[in-house]
C-alpha cells in the first residue's frame, strides 16, 4: 500500500469516526428537548444573546460595526463590553443568520446542538493528535460535550461560554499541528482569533494557558525552532487580546465591573470534595447560587463523566516510561490544568473574575483528557484489589453525594449502581478479558473494543437521561422531587413576530418597571422599533445603576417609579425628562399601590396618559412622544437649539449669554466624549452619569458639537490589523520559501 493510499484510508476512517460522533452527540443533545422543549433557550440566551446578535446582524448589514449605541442608556458601550464581538467575523455571521431568522427558539436550539458537536469533534481530533487509539478518542469525543457545567450552564443559558469552550480543543489541536507537523500559522491563528474575539474572558484565559504550556515545553526540550514559532504566533494572538479587552479596561473605573481585591463569598464556588462524586450525573454541589436550597445548588455543575471512575483501573506499571516519553504532552496538559484548578477551587472573586465554577467547562475537558490518555497508553488492569478500591471510592463518593441531598438517597443509589456496573464491565473488557463466563455458557467477544465503545455510549446516554428526566419542573418543591434544576425561563417569545406584537403598546424610549415576564425583556428590545434602558449589559455604568437602574437592567423594580418622577435638585426636572423617557410600564407587584392608582388615572404625571393595562402591567406614555434619546434635556439659559442629534454626536446652537451656561444631554457620560466649538468643555456629569457641558460667557452665538469617540478604538483597530498582517506576511513568506525549496 502506497503512502497516498494510506493517507486516503486514514482520512476516510477519521471522517467516518467524526460522522459517528456527530450522530451520537446529536441524538443525546435531543434528550433534554423531550422533557423541556426550551432547554436551550433559557435565561441569558433569551434576554441577552439572541437580541444582541439580532442587533449586531442589523448593524453589519448596514455596513457598521457594533461599537456604540447612545439609546441603550447605561449600556450601549459595545466595544468596551467585549462580548459584542466587535472584531469577530464568526459572530457577525451568526448574527446575520439571527437577524434574518423568524424563530429564535429554533435557531438557539439548533445552534447549541451544533456547538456541542463542534466540541465533540474537536475533542476527538485533539485526542487523536496525542496518539490516542481511535476507539478511545471516539469515547472522549462523545463524553466531553456532556460535562455537567457545559450542558446546564453553557448549553442552556451562557452561550458565549459554550462557544469558547467548544473551540478550545480545536485551538489546542491546531496548535499541536502547527508545532509538530510544521504547518503554517493560519489555522491556529484563525481558531485562536475566533475564541478571543467572542469576548468571553475565560476562553481567552484558557487559550493563553495552552500557549504558555507549549512555550514552557519548548524551553524544557530546548526546541528553539518551535519556541520561535510559538513566540510569533503568541505576538499575533496577544495583539488581538489587547485589542479586544483594552477598551473595556480603559473605562473600567465607571462600570459595575470595577471590582478590586480578592474575596470569597462562596457564590458559585465549588468544594474540592465535589470531585469525589464527579462520576455521578445527579451529584449536586454544596455552593451558593441564585437557586440555592439548604446550601445546595441542584444542578450537576461538578459532573464530569462516568469516565473518571475508570481511572481507578489504569495500569500504572509503565507510568515512569509514559512520563519520560510524553514530557511535551504532559507539560502542555499540566499548565492549563494547574491554572484551571486554582481558579475553580480558589476564592469566588479574583478582581473582575467571578463565578469560579465556570472553569469546570475546561477542568472537565482536561481531566477526561488525562483519563483517556492514561487508559489508551497504559492500559487497564482488572483485579480483586482494584475492584475493592473501586467499590470503596464509589461508596465514598455516593455517601458525600447523599450527605448533600439526603432526600434523594434512593435515586442516587440506583443511578450510581448502574454507573458502577458499566464502569466495571468496561474495565473488565478493556483490560484484556475477552470471555464472559456465565453459569451455563461462555461469551467470546470477537470485537472487544467495539463492545467497550457501545457500553461507553450507553453509559453516556443513561447519564444524560437521568439528569434530564424531570427538567423544566422548576416550579416544584425542589427537595421533594428527584429533579435537576435549570436556569430560569422568562417565557419570552421564541419568534420575532410575537416579540413585535408584544411591543406594539410601547412607543419611543421605554422603561419597564417590574419583574413579571409578560413583557418585552432585556435585549429583545433590539428586535423592536423602541429604545430602552432595559437592555442587558455585563458592564453597565455604575453611577446610573446605583441611582436608578440597579444591577440587572433587564429587571428594574417597580419601587423605582417614584424616583423616576422625582425632581432633580439642579435642574428641577423629573428624572424621566432627563432620560428622555417616553413610555413607562409599571408591574402589578410589590405593594401594588402605584399600579392601582395609575389604572384609576390617579397621580398621573403632568403631560402623561394611561394607554393600556392588563393584569400584569399598566402602561403610561407622554401625550407627545419625543423619541429623542441623546439630545438636549436641560440648560440654564433659554433658547439653546438642538440642530442635530445622532448616535455619535449632537450639535447645538447656543445664544449669547452673560454668565456661564450649562447644558445637559440624555447621554450616559461614558469616557470618550469631547466638545468641539467655542470654549465649551465637559462638566461634571449630572447625577454622576448624565453628560453635561459648560460654556463660558460669550457675546456671540456659538455652534457646539458634543462628539463621542470610543477610547482606544483606533488602537484596537491598529492591533487587529497588525495581528492579521503578521500572520499574512509570515504565511506568504513561508509559502515562497517552500516553493523555492521544491
Amino acid at each position: 500500500m502506497t503512502i497516498k493510499q494510506r493517507l486516503r484510508n486514514s482520512w476516510q476512517s477519521t471522517f467516518g469516526a467524526i460522522v459517528f460522533i456527530v450522530a451520537i452527540v446529536s441524538i443525546f443533545s435531543l434528550i433534554p428537548l423531550f422533557f423541556f422543549h426550551r432547554f436551550y433557550f433559557l435565561d441569558d440566551t433569551q434576554r441577552g444573546a439572541i437580541g444582541q446578535w439580532y442587533e449586531v446582524g442589523k448593524l453589519v448589514m448596514q455596513g457598521q460595526l457594533p461599537i456604540f449605541n447612545v439609546a441603550a442608556q447605561g449600556s450601549g458601550n459595545y466595544l468596551a463590553e467585549g462580548q459584542w464581538s466587535t472584531f469577530s467575523p464568526l459572530v457577525w455571521l451568526i448574527s446575520i443568520i439571527v437577524y434574518y431568522s423568524s424563530n429564535f427558539l429554533v435557531f438557539a436550539t439548533a445552534f447549541k446542538i451544533v456547538l456541542l458537536n463542534i466540541l465533540g469533534v474537536g475533542s476527538f481530533l485533539l485526542a487523536r493528535s496525542m496518539a490516542v487509539q481511535k476507539p478511545y478518542a471516539i469515547i472522549y469525543g462523545i463524553v466531553t460535550p456532556f460535562v455537567g457545567f457545559t450542558m446546564f450552564a453553557g448549553a442552556s443559558s451562557w452561550v458565549t461560554d459554550l462557544m469558547v469552550s467548544a473551540f478550545f480543543p480545536w485551538f489546542w489541536w491546531a496548535l499541536r499541528r502547527f508545532l509538530n507537523k510544521n504547518t503554517g500559522p493560519v489555522l491556529a491563528f484563525v481558531v485562536g482569533y475566533s475564541i478571543i474575539t467572542v469576548g468571553y474572558v475565560f476562553g481567552t484565559i484558557m487559550l493563553i494557558t495552552v500557549m504558555l504550556g507549549a512555550f514552557i515545553a519548548a524551553i524544557v526540550m530546548k526546541n528553539w525552532h518551535q519556541l520561535r514559532r510559538i513566540v510569533l504566533l503568541g505576538i499575533s494572538l496577544a495583539a488581538t487580546t489587547i485589542a479586544v479587552y483594552l477598551p473595556g479596561i480603559a473605562i473600567s473605573s465607571v462600570t459595575m465591573r470595577n471590582t478590586e481585591g480578592i474575596f470569597n463569598d462562596n457564590f458559585l464556588s465549588p468544594n474540592l470534595s465535589d470531585i469525589l462524586f464527579s462520576f455521578s450525573p445527579v451529584g449536586y454541589s454544596e455552593m451558593n447560587s441564585w437557586w440555592t436550597v439548604s446550601g445546595v445548588t441542584y444542578m450537576p455543575f461538578m459532573y464530569m463523566s462516568w469516565l473518571v471512575a475508570l481511572l481507578i483501573f489504569v495500569d500504572f506499571k509503565q507510568i515512569k516510561n509514559f512520563i519520560q516519553n510524553h514530557k511535551v504532552l504532559l507539560i502542555q496538559w499540566v499548565t492549563p490544568t494547574i491554572l484551571t484548578f486554582m481558579l475553580l477551587f480558589g476564592p469566588a472573586n479574583v478582581g473582575p473574575l467571578r463565578f469560579p465554577v465556570r472553569m469546570m467547562a475546561y477542568f472537565g475537558q482536561l481531566v477526561l483528557l488525562l483519563v483517556i490518555l492514561l487508559v489508551a497508553r497504559l492500559g487497564l488492569k482488572f483485579s480483586k484489589g482494584r475492584m475493592q478500591l473501586f467499590i470503596g471510592l464509589m461508596v465514598l463518593g455516593t455517601y458525600l453525594e447523599i450527605a448533600n441531598t439526603p432526600v434523594r438517597t434512593q435515586s442516587i443509589l440506583v443511578i450510581n449502581l448502574v454507573i458502577s456496573i458499566f464502569v466495571a464491565i468496561i474495565a473488565y473488557i478493556g483490560s484484556g478479558h475477552h470471555k464472559v463466563q456465565l453459569k451455563k455458557m461462555t461469551i467470546q467477544l470477537k470485537q472487544p473494543m467495539f463492545v467497550v465503545v457501545v457500553l461507553a455510549i450507553i453509559a453516556t446516554g443513561f447519564s444524560v437521561l437521568v439528569q434530564q428526566r424531570t427538567s423544566g419542573r422548576h416550579h416544584d418543591e425542589i427537595q421533594q422531587q428527584h429533579i435537576t434544576y435549570i436556569y430560569p425561563d422568562y417565557q419570552m417569545p421564541g419568534t420575532k413576530a410575537n416579540i413585535l406584537k408584544m411591543a406594539e403598546k410601547f412607543k419611543g424610549n421605554t422603561v419597564i418597571l417590574g419583574f413579571d415576564s409578560h413583557v418585552v425583556m432585556g435585549n429583545d428590545w433590539y428586535v423592536t422599533n423602541n429604545d430602552s434602558m432595559n437592555v442587558y449589559t455585563p458592564v453597565g455604568f455604575k453611577k446610573f445603576s446605583d441611582d436608578f437602574r440597579g444591577g440587572d437592567p433587564t429587571r428594574i423594580s417597580s419601587e423605582n417609579y417614584a424616583k423616576l418622577f422625582n425632581k432633580d435638585k439642579q435642574t428641577q426636572l423629573p428624572l424621566a425628562d432627563l432620560l428622555s423617557v417616553d413610555t413607562v410600564a409599571v408591574g402589578n407587584e410589590g405593594d401594588r399601590k402605584v399600579y392601582r392608582n395609575l389604572i384609576k388615572h390617579k397621580n398621573l404625571p403632568a403631560g402623561w396618559q394611561v394607554t393600556s393595562h392588563d393584569q400584569y402591567y399598566v402602561v403610561i406614555q407622554r401625550e407627545k412622544i419625543n423619541n429623542n434619546v441623546g439630545g438636549v434635556v436641560w440648560s440654564n439659559i433659554p433658547q439653546v437649539t438642538e440642530i442635530k442629534n445622532s448616535n455619535y454626536e449632537v450639535t447645538i446652537k447656543v445664544p449669547a449669554h452673560r454668565d456661564e451656561a450649562k447644558v445637559v444631554f440624555s447621554r450616559t457620560a461614558w469616557p470618550g466624549y469631547h466638545v468641539i466649538g467655542g470654549q465649551a468643555k465637559l462638566a461634571k456629569p449630572l447625577r454622576g452619569y448624565l453628560t453635561q457641558i459648560k460654556i463660558p460667557a460669550s457675546q456671540d452665538e456659538q455652534t457646539i458639537t458634543l462628539q463621542f469617540e470610543p477610547p482606544l478604538f483606533k488602537a484596537s483597530v491598529g492591533l487587529i490589523g497588525f495581528a492579521v498582517a503578521l500572520i499574512l506576511v509570515w504565511s506568504i513568506g513561508r509559502g515562497i520559501i517552500l516553493v523555492k525549496k521544491n
